[in-house]
Formats: structure tokens, sequence, C-alpha cells
């Protein structure tokens, strides 16, 4: 990938003269403040909807991880918040699970707080509002959200949590599209998780971090192509 980018640069600076990065450049940077807006605008969000279901809810603890507790969310959890994320939990849920399943919720939602998986889920949402369009990307996307997902239930398990105990949770709890809330991509992480109880290896690749690729690359190019030149 480098060599291509370094004979990128060395073709176009030959055949347009100066610097054949600025073009580039603007345009990546144009496209990185637009991401950058719409990450803006989620973590606004997140922080409202916290707001939100704060009023109406009480701390609590469970198995050692603080939470807040409100009946608006009924069956599920999730954290909200990019730069100091609270693990919110459904009242109902609370009372409708076994100690050994609302453990592995509290385990899965606090490794979402520790990720700040929120701002992860802010940066994969942000692009995927830029590339909507592109059912490949989407995909790939989408696969990574479900990944934040997985790596939380995988840190769940380490910390003493059974898989069976994670995805009895996940079939109690009510289904939901948002993502780093504890049901999103509730069918394959169920899968993934019997799999793992009945001795079958994960043979999954882990998802690359997608979020913050593009930047990375539009950075690296620059660099570069102006070291080159």
């Amino acid at each position: 990938m480098v060599l291509g980018v370094l004979g990128w640069c060395v073709a176009f600076g030959a055949l347009l003269g100066g610097d054949p990065m600025i073009a580039f450049e603007i345009g990546g940077a144009a496209l990185v403040l637009l991401w950058a807006v719409l990450v803006v605008r989620e973590v606004l969000e997140s922080r409202r909807v916290a707001a939100v279901l704060t009023i109406d809810s009480e701390p609590g603890v469970f198995f050692g991880v603080a939470c807040r507790v409100t009946p608006a969310l009924a069956m599920d959890a999730l954290v909200l918040g990019s730069l100091r994320p609270q693990v919110f939990v459904g009242a109902e849920l609370v009372v409708s699970l076994m100690d050994c399943e609302l453990e592995a919720v509290m385990f899965h939602e606090d490794h979402h707080r520790r990720t700040r998986a929120p701002l992860r889920a802010a940066a994969l949402g942000a692009w995927l509002r830029i590339t909507g369009r592109s059912n490949h990307l989407r995909t790939v996307l989408l696969g990574r959200l479900t990944a934040l997902e997985t790596l939380a239930d995988a840190d769940a398990i380490r910390r003493g949590s059974t898989p069976r105990s994670l995805a009895a949770a996940l079939l109690k709890g009510d289904l939901s599209i948002h993502p780093v809330a504890f049901t999103y991509g509730t069918q394959l992480r169920v899968e993934r998780l019997l799999e793992h109880a009945s001795g079958i290896p994960d043979r999954s690749r882990p998802a690359p971090p997608y979020e913050w690729l593009p930047i990375a690359f539009v950075a690296i190019t620059s660099l570069i192509c102006h070291a080159s030149l």
C-alpha cells in the first residue's frame, strides 16, 4: 500500500507539477471535518438521552459495577456518554434476571464503559451516514458495531460469567437497534455464545477499528507523499 501511494504521488507530481496532494488533502480534510461534525452530533445526542434517563433513575451497584436503574429501559441496558460513560439498566431487567444473568449483563456493560464504546459507536455511526449508499461498506461498519458487543461478551466471560448466562439474558431482553445496547446484535451473539458453551472454537477474525482507519489513512498518505516530494 505504501509503495502504491508513493508511486501515485510521484506520477502525479511529474504530470501536474507542484504538490499533487493539495486536492487530496482538501478533499480528505473536508471528509474528516464532515465526519467530526456528525460524531459531535452523536455525542451531544447521547448526552441528552443520558440526562433524560437520569431524571427518573436511581443509583445502584450490582456485582461491583455502578449504574443508574431506570424504568424507561424496561428489559435492556446500555452505556451512554462518551467522555464519562455511564451504565443504565432497565428496572424490569434487574428484577427479571437471575443473579448469574444480571452479573453477565453488568460485566458486559462495564466493558463498554471502560473502553468508551459509545464514542466508538458514534464514530462508526458517522461513517455509516457518509457511506450509507454503499452496501459493502455498510456491511463492514455494521459488522464492527456487532464486534464491539462480542468483545464485551468475551470480557464478561473472562471475568467469570458463562456463555449460557449471557445468552439467556439476551433472549430475555428487549431487542434493540441502538448500538452499545446490551441486546444489539442478539441473534448472532446468541449463536456464538451457544457454540462457545458447546466447546466449538470461535473462528471469526477480530474486526479492525474501522472507525479510526479513514483518518489514519488520510494522515499517513499525506505524510508519505510530502516526504517523497
